[in-house]
């Protein structure tokens, strides 16, 4: 039995045993289940499994002969029309289909993480995001909960991906340390005299991340929303140019 090629497994979406299986159909136009086993080399423990699928994605149909079930190959030339219908359908649903996109993207995205872990979740995601981050900083409290093998690893891996951070925290002579490796890692920081910021506020891209370190478990509410994101980012950025 001749097998179908590649590229015509590609474009019909076809696994190598279902391809065998409809290229068997074709080539015996009627044949009960026995048969297409033995024509695919699909096991007959297996073909049941196999035909019930080609059925469902329309390459298979099955007829009565003589009071037995038979099967038989969708025409090629009826697969190409079958596929234009959907196509039709797809292009004609593609407003409902807009609409709904439209009104899923006006709504902010909110996640809760919960934990050490969960926090470390949140810095993950800004590593993969790649955008400049700006931030309200809890230093000392981040300190505190934060493993020090995890703290001196992330500013140093966000730097080796070349992505700028903008601090904003609290003056202290933790603070005046913590600001000699800014350079080495790709880091700006300004401080301001007095405040005590309760909750950590990380900015980058369309994201909020609000990290809560005071709390007996720590945890992080990340919201998705350009809007949201572009005030807290404006009010982040008057401060900052109030500092100089």
């Amino acid at each position: 039995m001749k097998k179908l090629s590649n590229s015509l497994l590609h474009s019909l979406n076809l696994t190598e045993a279902q391809a065998s299986v409809y290229a068997a159909a074709l080539e015996l136009g009627v044949a009960n289940m026995q048969q297409l086993a033995t024509k695919s080399g699909i096991k007959r423990t297996s073909i049941y499994n196999f035909i019930e699928g080609m059925k469902e994605r329309g390459f298979i149909v099955e007829i009565t002969k003589r009071k037995r079930t038979m099967y038989s190959a969708v025409a090629p030339e009826q697969l190409v029309e079958i596929e234009k219908t959907r196509l039709a359908e797809l292009e004609h649903a593609l407003p409902e289909l807009r609409a709904i996109q439209n009104e899923s993207m006006t709504k902010p995205r909110v996640a809760f993480y919960d934990g050490i872990e969960g926090i470390k979740e949140v810095y993950a995601d800004i590593l993969k995001d790649k955008k400049e981050v700006i931030v309200f900083e809890d230093l000392e409290n981040m300190k505190k909960v934060l493993p020090d093998s995890f703290y001196s690893w992330f500013p140093g891996e966000r730097a080796r991906r070349n992505i700028p951070l903008k601090s904003i925290l609290r003056d202290s002579s933790e603070a005046r340390e913590f600001t000699k490796q800014d350079i080495r890692l790709l880091r700006k920081t300004k401080m301001v005299d007095s405040g005590d910021w309760k909750t950590e506020i990380n900015i980058y891209g369309d994201k909020v991340a609000l990290m809560s370190y005071r709390t007996k478990i720590p945890f992080c509410v990340l919201i998705e929303d350009h809007n949201i994101a572009e005030t807290l980012r404006s009010a982040w950025k008057e401060l900052w140019e109030r500092l100089d």
